[in-house]
């Protein structure tokens, strides 16, 4: 009877054991994926991680959890050495899209109606947004692609953001502003050529009709002689 007290004591704890092992890789996922996306894996990077693959809680070992601990620790001491980097794409992403703003803005006549106080409090936000996209996205510009060629280079791999990599990125971004700018620059020309026709075909007119007004006419001049 003793025995198989003693037995069944084991056997509750066996499965006790496999509960908690069972309830801790599944936290221990959570946080992997939880870093994974802080980290901006790549899919590939994700799929290079085997223990998720382990789906039957009765292949549930002591193993197996310490295999997720050890992916914790990796991408935890990956976003440590991320997180500058990250910081400052936040504060150029944040530049970026003060740009697009900042031209919005431009396009709206109808702020510049305000009075007193509220005009000068919008134009000096549109000062610093301006001060901000001619001086400090150029700097986030030059001062990141130069590090993402060194993380690149010490890492072998691109640094992803939002599942790219973030110099693909930026590429993208300036490239499309640029394009943008040009197609702006060549709307503006064309509007300064047809107004400037328009304005050359009316002053055509106007001069033959003054000239038609000043020539005497023909009928005058016969009485004039008669």
């Amino acid at each position: 009877d003793t025995i198989m007290k003693g037995e069944m004591e084991v056997k509750r704890l066996n499965q006790l054991k496999t509960d908690m092992r069972g309830k801790l890789i599944e936290e221990a996922r959570e946080t992997i994926i939880g870093l994974w996306d802080e980290t901006n894996a790549s899919q590939q990077q994700r799929d290079a991680f085997k223990g998720l693959n382990v789906r039957e809680e009765s292949e549930f070992t002591d193993e197996l959890l310490q295999s997720h601990d050890e992916e914790i620790d990796v991408l935890r001491a990956r976003l440590d050495q991320m997180r500058p980097m990250l910081k400052m794409i936040e504060r150029r992403e944040e530049v970026v899209l003060e740009r697009t703003q900042y031209e919005e803005l431009q396009k709206d006549p109808e702020r510049l109606k305000q009075r007193g106080g509220a005009l000068t409090k919008q134009l000096m936000m549109e000062e610093k947004m301006q001060k901000r996209i001619k001086k400090d996205l150029p700097k986030y510009n030059e001062t990141l692609t130069k590090k993402l060629k060194e993380w690149k280079q010490t890492t072998g791999e691109d640094f992803m953001y939002q599942g790219l990599p973030y110099i693909t990125i930026m590429e993208r971004q300036e490239s499309s502003w640029s394009a943008y700018k040009d197609s702006q620059s060549q709307k503006k020309l064309a509007k300064k050529q047809q107004e400037k026709a328009r304005y050359s075909g009316a002053g055509g007119k106007l001069n033959l009709m003054t000239k038609r007004k000043g020539k005497p006419l023909g009928n005058n001049n016969t009485i004039g002689k008669a």
